[in-house]
């Protein structure tokens, strides 16, 4: 029994060791977030980092047109409302002074009711002027409002529409200048290089208790454990739990083959 149990060990091994591409820890596909024409597209800057300067840059003329009316716009609404805050403080000394008259002539037998029907309209015409003063303010602060939103979604568009990848390595620059592209169009390739990535698929049985081994790379015992593990079944490598390693020296050449052994 034990010599047949020797036969078979090495086939046990066999079955914990993987060969997995080391890969960057990270890839970002970037997408264009707008449609327009591409005045910028750095395709030089392939196989470089980025220094955070615009790689791609997507027409943003009207953008920064609209921006700028917007601003004035945004002033304005500012400005009056300052202005129509004034004139309520205003209008509420006018109004207090026809109702004090108001108040001291409506009990009078020498005013006749013709005039005392007169102040009394004149106070009334008084107040409806702060009502109108403060429906004004409610209207010119929407405006505010909508206008700061407007200029949030704008900013938003314009720094979307120049693509920077600072500190990543650029992969691949995907549009050419004078392309037109349309939301959703690929436009930059870029990775983080300072690390690297090692995804397995495990069985059922390395996925339970793969933890508690150890990891060689290409024969070289490791100090590596695991960054990540599925615990679910994955969708394309059935019956088989994704499990990741993250190296943090990786090396300069990505997409090798690594022999990755569990024991």
């Amino acid at each position: 029994m034990r010599n047949f149990f020797l036969l078979f060990l090495p086939l046990l091994l066999a079955a914990q060791i993987h060969y997995a591409k080391l890969e960057p820890v990270e890839t970002y596909v970037i997408k264009a977030a707008a449609s327009g024409q591409i005045l910028k597209a750095l395709e030089s800057s392939e196989g470089t980092y980025g220094r955070g300067d615009v790689i791609v840059q997507i027409d943003d003329r009207v953008d920064r047109a609209q921006r700028k009316a917007l601003t004035l716009s945004l002033n304005v609404f500012k400005e009056t409302l300052l202005l129509t805050e004034e004139m309520l403080e205003n209008q509420k000394a006018v109004y207090q002074k026809d109702y004090d008259y108001y108040l001291r002539t409506k009990d009078l037998k020498t005013k006749s009711k013709t005039e005392k029907d007169r102040i009394y309209s004149t106070m009334m015409a008084s107040k409806n002027q702060i009502l109108t003063l403060k429906e004004k303010m409610a209207t010119l602060k929407k405006q505010i409002a909508d206008t700061e939103y407007q200029l949030v979604m704008l900013d938003d568009r314009i720094e979307k529409k120049a693509v920077r990848a600072k500190g990543l390595y650029i992969y691949k620059v995907a549009v050419r200048e004078g392309d037109f592209v349309n939301p959703g169009a690929l436009l930059l390739k870029a990775m983080d290089l300072s690390k690297g990535r090692l995804v397995l698929y495990l069985d059922a049985d390395e996925a339970a208790d793969v933890q508690k081994k150890r990891i060689y790379l290409d024969g070289k015992p490791t100090k590596l454990t695991f960054d990540k593990i599925i615990r679910v079944a994955d969708d394309v490598h059935i019956s088989a739990y994704r499990a990741e390693i993250v190296l943090d020296h990786p090396g300069k050449l990505f997409s090798k083959l690594i022999k990755v052994e569990i024991k």
